[in-house]
C-alpha cells in the first residue's frame, strides 16, 4: 500500500512524525506537508505565487518534503508534481480535535477531503488538547478494521480522539454543531480571536457530543453542497 501523509500543523510538528511511523506498518509512506503551520486555513489554495519546495528527513518515510502552501496544495503537488499515486491519504495527526462544523475551517480535513477530490480515499486524524499517545494506542486497531473493507475515493473518515488515557470506546458519529462564547482579546498586534466552546444542545449521536463524553468519534465525510429539497422546490418554481 502507497500511503500519502499531510497535516495543517506543519512537518515539524511532533503529530505528523508519529503519524508516519505508525502508518509505515501498513506500507509506503510518502510526507507531503505545509513548511508552516496552516490550521484553521481550510480548503485554500495557492495561485498567485510559485510554490517552494523543501526536502527534509522523516523516520519512516519514502519520502519527506514540505511546500510553502496549504494542505490542500500539498495533496495536489504530490500528487500532480510529484506524481505520487496513494492507495490512501491520511491528514494529522492534528493536536486538536477537528469535530463538528469546525471540520469546515480545518486544514487537517480539507487535505484529507482535497484526496477525495483527487479521487484518492482518505482520513483525517485529529486529538484533543495534544494527546497523541491515545492515538498511538488506539489507531491501530481502527485502521485495521477499516482497512479490511474497500476504501472509498469520494469520502473522508474523520476520526478524533479525546483527552482521555483511555476512552469510553468508539462511535460512528454524525457531525455536529461547534459553537465558541467568541471574542476578540488585544494584544500588540491587534485583535486575536478566541473564546470556549460552548456546550449546546444537540443530538447525543453527534461528534461534538460524544468526544465530550470521552469516546473516540468517527464521522464519515462526504463532499455535497446542494439540497436535493430545495432543488426539487426551485425547478418548481422555474
Amino acid at each position: 500500500m502507497k500511503i500519502l501523509i499531510t497535516n495543517d500543523d506543519g512537518i515539524s510538528a511532533p503529530g505528523i512524525g508519529k503519524l508516519a511511523k505508525l502508518a509505515s506498518h501498513y506500507g509506503e509512506v510518502y510526507v507531503v506537508a505545509p513548511h508552516h503551520n496552516n490550521s484553521a486555513v481550510g480548503h485554500g489554495i495557492t495561485m498567485r505565487r510559485s510554490l517552494k519546495s523543501y526536502s527534509t528527513l522523516m523516520e519512516g518515510t519514502q519520502l519527506a518534503v514540505s511546500i510553502d502552501g496549504t494542505p490542500a496544495d500539498c495533496v495536489k503537488y504530490a500528487t500532480a508534481h510529484l506524481k505520487i499515486i496513494p492507495d490512501l491519504v491520511l491528514s494529522g495527526i492534528n493536536d486538536e480535535r477537528n469535530v463538528g462544523t469546525d471540520v469546515l475551517y480545518s486544514g487537517t480535513v480539507s487535505g484529507a477531503i482535497e484526496a477525495n477530490l483527487c479521487g484518492y480515499p482518505a482520513m483525517a486524524i485529529s486529538t484533543t488538547d495534544s494527546n497523541f499517545d491515545v492515538v498511538v494506542t488506539y489507531l491501530p486497531e481502527i485502521l485495521n478494521k477499516l482497512l479490511e473493507r474497500p476504501l472509498r475515493s469520494d469520502t473522508t473518515i474523520n476520526i478524533n480522539f479525546p483527552s482521555l488515557a483511555h476512552p469510553k470506546g468508539v462511535k460512528i458519529t454524525t457531525v455536529g454543531i461547534s459553537r465558541y462564547e467568541e471574542v476578540y482579546v488585544e494584544d500588540s498586534e491587534g485583535h486575536r480571536l478566541s473564546g470556549p466552546l460552548l456546550d449546546i444542545d444537540q443530538s447525543e449521536e453527534t461528534d461534538v457530543k460524544s468526544i465530550m463524553k470521552g469516546y473516540i468519534t468517527i464521522s464519515p465525510l462526504k463532499f455535497k453542497l446542494d439540497d436535493d429539497e430545495q432543488i426539487n422546490e426551485l425547478k418548481n418554481i422555474f
